[in-house]
């Protein structure tokens, strides 16, 4: 399979990039002596050690490559394109695949049905993280957890991002304690790409993805050109940011390579637009600090290893409130919150005697401390998890068309979180400690070169409950014509739900989390099913594309988070138990379509939308999840002038009303039973020198603002008061400047 990507170029006579492959692991690097041919003609080159190579222009648009093990395909490369990246992948893929062009995002090839965010669409916005790299998509839905924390909480197919895997390289990233304020510990200037699958996932990664899974790409040593990428950034919300990464070469023959990354943020100033006496945005601190090492010994081994640290300070609250530790204060109700967190992650590959026979190890290590105060409240929790992966792959047959990839794994979460609020000498204490080993197989059977079907199994005992997970997983892809595949995926997931961390948000109001039931919590359990589209087309511009998909998620047990029941409390109990009864339903239903047009060279327009029905059954009622918008679309539109001088980049986001808690027994909320449907503008244009990008936009063009965010404002340590209660943006028009620096 190959993908392919687009760069930059001033030469126009001449093509220029690299070729590079997705190895077992998912990481890419570089392919030597890969042949490249423009069709019919003498004119043609090899990649170079590095995978780089430079092809003088042919009267042909029409680009061969051919690499041994991969079946010969083609590529139409436009006259506009002439810095490209080419991505040969054994794993999953059909035998030959139709490639065209991409910008921004596509829809891989693989049978997954994923979408992938080039480091060239993570430029059309600020993307100062994560949690704001999803404008332009609606399979991912972001929003604001509270009015206070400034914390961003994702959701997929309508559910909760905790249902959806977050892997950074291949690597559980995001979890537990993290899933709170993580997305924001990601900066954007550090990613390569970031893919976007819907549905279960592979059962190589784990049991946990249920609705979907992201996998963010870094920057690597071996496959980045950049030796200095500085991108400097602030908005008039009093908010500045600097990103740094470096590479550097440790010996000659490129063995050894290892890369800096560096993120300094500050929220500078404390803003109140709505007048209510509390800051729109905490302030904030971050410092972020990676070093990743590339390594390789010949064509036998290959290792990568990743250290990082991450330290954000955030207060937030009334405008008077100034910190004294964690001590509440009397004043002013205040909100401070400091998290670190450190990473170590090693891979490492291994080829064995077989021609496609490898064996890859993952092993990782994360340490993630809490320390918070809300208003009366203090909250402090610990977590200590350790992850490690040994996959064996081979693949074999006449034509390589049967793969299998099997193995072991071991998760091991120690987690641990206490609460105090209003009597110190009564705190809410809870602690797991959790053990998970785990055995998988996967076979890949490439039918006919028009057909591939996936089908997987990973069995896991988790000894703190003393429950074996057995987890099927299927994916089937048909390749119907050179330019319209069909897929589907059917599989099941299991997770574990800390319900007060995953939920830290809910703190800033005076509720407090009352578990109900007299059995003792049990796992999430869900099925998933999905059946999805894709129809390419060739447009003046370049290959345009349609897709369409549903799916459909269905809860054996889930872990019930109730903001209904009680106006003072939580409530927090499981699907069918003894509190709620058993012969409950959960479930979700969610449709897609998604229009890209690419009518002239270089324009490029997307069009989506997604209608999303979730609900639960609580007391034997059916009840809509709050907070959740089952209508949204999207309209981008992207423009670029020659050699990309100039980008224009507009993105507007219509979203429905959505059902509110309800509130109607507390005397200080004036809220209606939905949310009104409102529209968010997005704007930038950049300008781009040899070596220097400028770039300028404004967010919320529109100036939507929800009114009153928090309820009882004016008495925060009363019973009534909640910040929870947020469908909108509080804060209005907000434009930034920022300035990139590549030197390759």
């Amino acid at each position: 399979m190959l993908m392919f990507g687009v760069g930059e170029s001033l030469t126009a006579q001449t093509l220029n990039g690299r070729v590079l492959e997705l190895n077992e692991n998912g990481d890419t690097v570089a392919v030597r002596a890969a042949a490249l041919q423009w069709l019919h003609t003498p004119t043609g080159t090899y990649s170079g050690v590095d995978g780089s190579f430079s092809l003088q222009r042919a009267k042909t648009d029409t680009l061969v490559v051919t690499f041994p093990t991969y079946q010969p395909d083609t590529l139409v490369v436009n006259r506009s394109q002439n810095d490209i990246t080419v991505l040969l992948s054994h794993a999953h893929a059909l035998a030959e695949v139709s490639i065209v062009a991409r910008d921004g995002s596509y829809i891989s090839t693989q049978p997954i049905l994923t979408t992938v965010i080039s480091h060239e669409g993570l430029r059309r916005a600020a993307c100062c993280n994560l949690a704001e790299s999803f404008e332009s998509t609606v399979a991912v839905d972001m929003e604001y957890a509270d009015a206070i924390t400034g914390a961003r909480q994702i959701s997929m197919l309508g559910l909760a991002g905790i249902y959806s895997q977050i892997l950074l390289e291949n690597v559980p990233f995001i979890r537990l304690l993290s899933h709170q304020f993580g997305l924001g510990f990601m900066p954007g200037s550090w990613m390569e790409s970031i893919s976007v699958s819907k549905g279960v996932a592979s059962v190589s990664n784990g049991y946990e993805a249920i609705t979907g899974q992201i996998n963010v790409d870094y920057k690597k040593p071996e496959t980045n050109y950049e030796r200095l990428f500085i991108n400097l950034y602030g908005n008039s919300m009093g908010k500045g940011e600097l990103n740094l990464t470096s590479r550097f070469k440790v010996d000659k023959n490129d063995k050894v390579q290892t890369m800096l990354m560096l993120f300094a943020g500050d929220q500078f100033v404390k803003m109140d637009m709505n007048k209510d006496g509390f800051m729109d945005m905490p302030r904030s601190q971050q410092i972020n600090v990676m070093n990743r090492w590339d390594c390789k010994s010949n064509s036998v081994w290959r290792g990568r290893t990743m250290l990082d640290f991450v330290w954000d300070n955030r207060v937030g609250g009334q405008t008077g409130y100034s910190p004294d530790g964690f001590n509440p204060s009397l004043e002013h109700y205040g909100v401070h919150i400091d998290n670190k967190k450190f990473d170590f992650i090693t891979k490492n590959g291994f080829l064995l005697k077989g021609e496609n026979e490898s064996i890859g190890t993952i092993v990782a290590y994360t340490g993630n401390w809490t320390k918070a105060l809300f208003g009366a409240r203090n909250f402090e929790a610990n977590q200590q998890s350790a992850y490690v992966n040994i996959l064996y792959s081979n693949k074999f047959g006449k034509k390589s068309q049967h793969k299998l990839t099997a193995g072991g794994s071991l998760q091991y979460d120690f987690f641990d979180w206490r609460q105090v609020y209003q009597n110190p000498q009564q705190p809410t204490l809870s602690r797991t400690d959790e053990l998970v080993p785990g055995v998988f197989a996967e076979y890949c059977y490439i039918i006919d070169p028009k057909l591939v079907l996936m089908a997987g199994m990973r069995l896991d005992y988790n000894f703190y409950y003393n429950q074996l997970y057995w987890t099927p997983r299927v994916h089937l892809k048909w390749q119907a014509t050179d330019n319209l595949s069909f897929r589907a995926s059917a599989g099941k997931g299991y997770r574990t739900a800390h319900w007060t961390a995953e939920n830290m948000s809910l703190l800033t109001s005076n509720r407090q989390f009352l578990y109900q039931g007299t059995e003792m919590q049990r796992p999430e359990e869900a099925y998933n099913f999905g059946v999805s589209m894709v129809q390419q087309f060739n447009l003046p511009g370049g290959k345009s594309s349609f897709s369409l998909d549903y799916f459909y998620t269905t809860f054996v047990n889930q872990t019930i988070i109730d903001l209904d029941q009680d106006i003072h409390y939580i409530y927090v109990y499981n699907l069918n138990g003894s509190f709620n009864g058993t012969g409950n339903r959960s479930r979700s239903h969610s449709v897609q379509a998604e229009l890209t047009l690419r009518p002239f060279t270089r324009f490029e327009l997307l069009l989506a939308y997604r209608y999303n029905d979730v609900r639960y059954m609580t007391g034997g009622v059916m009840r809509e999840k709050a907070l959740m918008s089952p209508h949204k679309g999207i309209v981008n539109v992207n423009y670029s002038t020659r050699y990309d001088r100039w980008k224009f980049n507009v993105n507007l986001q219509v979203c429905g009303p959505q059902r509110l808690p309800d509130m109607s027994l507390n005397p200080e909320a004036h809220l209606p039973e939905k949310s009104p449907a409102y529209c968010l503008l997005n704007a930038q244009i950049t300008k781009k020198f040899r070596r220097w990008e400028i770039y300028a936009g404004g967010e919320n063009l529109t100036n939507y603002k929800q009114k009153n965010p928090i309820i009882a404002s004016d008495d925060p340590f009363g019973e009534n008061f909640d910040a929870t209660v947020i469908y909108a943006p509080i804060s209005g028009i907000m434009g930034y400047l920022g300035v990139r620096f590549t030197l390759k």
